[in-house]
């Protein structure tokens, strides 16, 4: 009796892909094994995508915090999989947009986020000198004019508000010291709508408040000097100048890389790309929205559908655990459904996913995605499954990279 209830333990450790078909070798719980299955060239390179670690700063890289966004040499290494050009119905901050550019391939990003989609836009813009020179001089002035106001509200000792030039958010008071409220008010006020200084706007929101990180709405004590946003804001519009003439420098003329603010689960595009390369949402890992509550109040962006349906939110998971997961796997096949949709014949699907860990628990991933691929016909190439220690779950989180392909069209019957 022992042996066969040790039988039934192992056979339901053993993960299978979604046609049933088991998996050749188990996961064992040592930090760092690696699963790997199918074409070996191809799982050699999914294999280094999961593994990738070190601080990337080329081109725009760096530029922006975006949660949970791919390593940019995981994208570059995944882009090799396939030729065309690419589509990212997840694009988030946009690293793949930009590893896309660099390659010189055209690419597509899509995102229901508006601060995914402002700044996958400034990251991927190409721009010429006297552009980049306009920024920065709006950048310089915009920052003076802050100094003056920090310090003269510092002085005051955080009374005087009457420089205001427009109404602030009400959780601003909550975040940010009166100084650095100003000072943001200031810059906000003489950028205007310029897209480039808009997403250095963004990038210094979360930074010089009392927010504990891109990934946590929680408060830390922190010293904000007057005159610090003022100064934070300049130096970001001198590095973003830079790193804009970078990628310049390192993409090839004529190459561009499109943001849509598109629902993945409603992809208009058809047989136009060669590649899809996305990283989804992990299930109920992140309420992305909800960390940018900042932004979307100082810049005044609409959260649109992104307010009511986020694929695989936190929330969601907390709310209703079987409810959510139906949900996943509706969201899994849509997504998946345009993606296939998208691609040309012969072309890829590459995905990069971790299973979710809610209240303790896991929550599959890479089952409702298999099952979604079969459905289309796509021809699974390869996967790759890394354990990795999670420190916020106090656990290991399984991490999946999978490629598909959508079979070539068949060649036309010659005449008898």
């Amino acid at each position: 009796m022992a042996s066969r209830r040790s039988d039934r333990r192992a056979r339901a450790a053993t993960p299978e892909w979604a046609d049933g078909a088991p998996l050749r070798q188990a996961l064992t719980q040592r930090a760092g094994d690696a699963l790997r299955e199918g074409d070996g060239a191809v799982t050699r390179v999914l294999e280094g995508a999961l593994r990738q670690r070190e601080r990337v700063e080329r081109a725009t890289h760096g530029f922006h915090a975006y949660p949970a966004g791919l390593h940019p040499d995981a994208a570059a290494a995944l882009l090799t999989l396939g030729g065309g050009p690419v589509l990212d119905p997840f694009c988030g901050g946009g690293t793949v947009l930009v590893e896309a550019l660099l390659a010189g391939r055209d690419a597509l990003g899509c995102d229901v986020n508006p601060v995914a989609t402002l700044v996958a836009r400034a990251r991927t813009a190409r721009t010429t000198e006297a552009e980049r020179t306009a920024m920065r001089s709006l950048a310089r002035k915009a920052a003076e004019l802050a100094r003056v106001a920090g310090l003269a509200n510092f002085q005051s000792g955080g009374r005087d508000t009457g420089m205001l030039r427009a109404p602030v958010p009400d959780l601003a008071w909550d975040w940010y010291d009166p100084w650095a409220i100003v000072e943001l008010d200031a810059i906000r006020a003489h950028i205007g709508n310029d897209a480039l200084a808009r997403a250095v706007f963004s990038s210094i929101l979360v930074k010089v408040s009392h927010r504990e990180s891109e990934t946590a709405n929680r408060h830390e004590a922190a010293a904000r000097p007057p005159t610090t946003t003022a100064t934070l804001f300049h130096k970001r519009a001198r590095e973003f100048g830079r790193q804009l003439e970078a990628l310049e420098a390192k993409a090839p003329a004529g190459v561009r890389a499109r943001v849509h603010r598109e629902d993945a689960r409603e992809l208009r595009e058809r047989g136009e790309f060669g590649m899809v390369v996305t990283s989804p949402p992990y299930p109920g890992v992140y309420d992305y929205l909800a960390l940018q509550q900042l932004r979307l109040a100082w810049m005044g962006l609409d959260p649109g559908l992104a307010a009511h349906h986020e694929v695989g939110s936190r929330r969601a998971f907390k709310a209703d655990r079987a409810e959510a997961i139906a949900a996943w796997r509706l969201d899994s096949a849509r997504w998946v459904r345009g993606a296939a949709r998208a691609l040309r014949p012969g072309g890829r699907l590459v995905v990069i996913i971790g299973d979710g860990i809610v209240g303790g628990r896991p929550v599959d991933s890479i089952g409702p995605l298999g099952e979604a691929a079969n459905a289309e016909g796509l021809v699974r190439v390869a996967r790759v499954t890394v354990e990795r220690w999670d420190e916020g779950a106090e656990r290991m989180r399984p991490e999946h990279a999978v490629v598909w392909e959508k079979p070539a069209a068949p060649e036309p019957a010659e005449p008898a």
